[in-house]
């Protein structure tokens, strides 16, 4: 045999079990089964499977006490499930009732134009943005700025404050 290569398995021999998946019973039946009383106060079924084959079961019984029983868990699950569909609701309702004012526009008119220019001796943006109005005549904002995104917030602000 080379490397990395396994031999096949030995006539008679056990053959490695599937994975489990999910859904499906423990590859060990319980044998019995004893009561514990869980984190809500019920009282719950443990099931204990056969000495000498379940070396987990003490870490089993801790996580089983450490939480609620299942009706309480499902109980719960459902109101926070409730709970954000009323905030989904709310969140809705809320949109519809406060509509954008004209005060404080998201967006630049229709027709914006912003024009930018870079002097590189001075290592500096400047540009103008004009707003086109209702009444026909243009606003026009002048600056300058180490960068490009800093120039054009500094346009935007100047126009939201001759907004306001």
């Amino acid at each position: 045999m080379k490397d990395g290569e396994t031999k096949p398995p030995a006539e008679g021999a056990a053959k490695p079990s599937p994975r489990r998946r999910p859904g499906e019973k423990p590859f060990i039946p319980f044998v019995r089964f004893e009561d514990v009383v869980v984190r809500c106060g019920h009282v719950v079924q443990f099931g204990l499977m056969p000495d000498g084959k379940d070396r987990f079961r003490e870490d089993r019984r801790k996580k089983a006490i450490s939480r609620d029983c299942k009706a309480c868990r499902e109980k719960k699950q459902q109101q926070e499930q409730e709970a954000a569909r009323l905030r989904r609701i709310e969140r809705e309702a809320n949109k519809v009732q406060q509509p954008r004012t004209e005060k404080t526009p998201g967006r630049l008119p229709d027709g914006s134009q912003f024009e930018v220019r870079y002097d590189a001796a001075k290592e500096q943006w400047s540009g103008t943005l004009t707003v086109p109005t209702p009444q026909g005549a243009p606003l026009t904002f002048t600056g300058s700025g180490s960068g490009l995104f800093p120039l054009l917030s500094s346009l935007d602000k100047q126009y939201r404050a001759a907004l306001g």
